[in-house]
């Protein structure tokens, strides 16, 4: 997404912040590996397995930005729409959100439309440049598992793969990966005389 904007349009985001919690993808901590934007990574650990505090940390920064730091337009990519107090407690501030279509509903949509607020859904905009954190996610969930391959399928292995990342793809594409890094790892012996599995990148 962020390939996708010219040198001007990056040069006005002052930083990148991630909330999450520990239930999530490993895949954010790749993010700064491939953007020049100070990016910030913040896990937030849950007061119990049901209920996440992820919005309410979000809103507590995003507060204090807008009144120490003086910064006034923030960016919302958010797979939820608990924005909404947010949003409605800084009535001064310029946003602009981002939302996945399957979680987002009319009654929010309108309520942005009529505060003139504008949003978009992450899924049309353009993903210019993301298939190589892709593939850096993948190879380092894969090599999570290097140790213990042995009685493994290489279908299965794969599939598992992919739900711990929460990378998106068709069958015919996890087949690929499967085929072509999967069934093709190689043993060797490294510089230390000592075997090791290598991942044919």
């Amino acid at each position: 997404m962020l390939k996708g904007l010219n040198q001007d349009e990056l040069a006005k985001i002052e930083k990148i912040t991630l909330y999450d919690d520990p239930h999530t993808t490993a895949g954010w901590d790749w993010l700064s590996k491939f953007t020049q934007i100070p990016t910030e990574h913040i896990e937030i650990d849950r007061v119990t397995d049901r209920k996440s505090l992820v919005d309410v940390r979000m809103t507590a920064s995003v507060v204090t930005d807008f009144y120490r730091d003086g910064i006034t337009s923030f960016i919302i990519v958010s797979s939820d729409s608990d924005f909404w107090g947010l949003i409605e407690s800084l009535p001064k501030a310029k946003f602009l959100v981002m939302y996945e279509y399957e979680k987002c509903g009319t009654a929010i949509k309108n309520a942005l439309a009529q505060h003139g607020i504008y949003y978009c859904a992450i899924d049309d905009f353009c993903t210019a440049g993301t298939e190589d954190m892709k593939r850096a996610v993948l190879f380092a969930e894969l090599e999570k598992h290097l140790p213990s391959l042995v009685g493994e399928n290489p279908l299965d292995l794969t599939h598992k793969i992919y739900e711990a990342t929460r990378v998106t793809a068709t069958m015919k594409e996890m087949e690929n990966f499967c085929n072509r890094y999967v069934k093709t790892l190689r043993l060797k012996v490294n510089s230390e005389g000592k075997f090791e599995i290598e991942i044919q990148r």
